[in-house]
């Protein structure tokens, strides 16, 4: 059984829907993508230490004490353990967090610096969730708090107290 088709009906079919698909694909190009990168709460803001492995953290003699700071555009941890400085990739999915390899600043490092440094490097990298209560960020693998992070003065200062209200709502929902 032989069809009568027209020639050019099967092009202009082909050539509707290649406009068709290429107007679907402009639209979706021209969604904004930030919808899925919003700030989570712990990025942007710098975390001073004040626990470390169940212990309270007391301040180191050099007078800088560990820190972290999540850069929510570019995906990277920075901060300081304790003797070095450190960089490198985190993952975060909603109440999970992971580190990427961490790079390192090689300074000689005296004690307690060192033993403070090493059990720094060690809870982040068996990090695999995190927590903001009370101001105050967990991170936890298993359910057991490795370590805990306040605010800066200086970010606490800048920020407002229902941006912090929010920040502890989010964490018990």
């Amino acid at each position: 059984m032989k069809r009568d088709v027209e020639p050019n009906m099967c092009y202009r079919d082909v050539r509707r829907f290649s406009l068709n698909f290429l107007l679907a694909v402009l639209v979706l190009c021209s969604v904004p993508v930030h919808a899925s990168s919003e700030k989570s709460g712990l990025e942007g803001i710098t975390w001073r230490l004040v626990e470390l492995g169940g212990a309270p953290f007391a301040p180191l003699p050099g007078g800088q004490d560990p820190f972290i700071l999540f850069d929510s555009e570019k995906k990277t941890a920075t901060g300081f353990a304790g003797c070095n400085h450190f960089f490198g990739s985190y993952r975060l999915a909603g109440q999970s967090l992971t580190f990427g390899p961490l790079g390192m600043t090689r300074r000689a490092c005296p004690e307690p610096e060192s033993a403070v440094e090493s059990k720094f490097q060690d809870a982040l990298a068996k990090t695999t969730g995190w927590s903001i209560e009370n101001g105050t960020l967990r991170l936890t693998a298993d359910g057991n708090v490795l370590a805990r992070f306040a605010m800066s003065q200086e970010e606490r200062s800048d920020a407002d107290l229902e941006s912090l209200r929010f920040r502890s709502t989010v964490v018990r929902s």
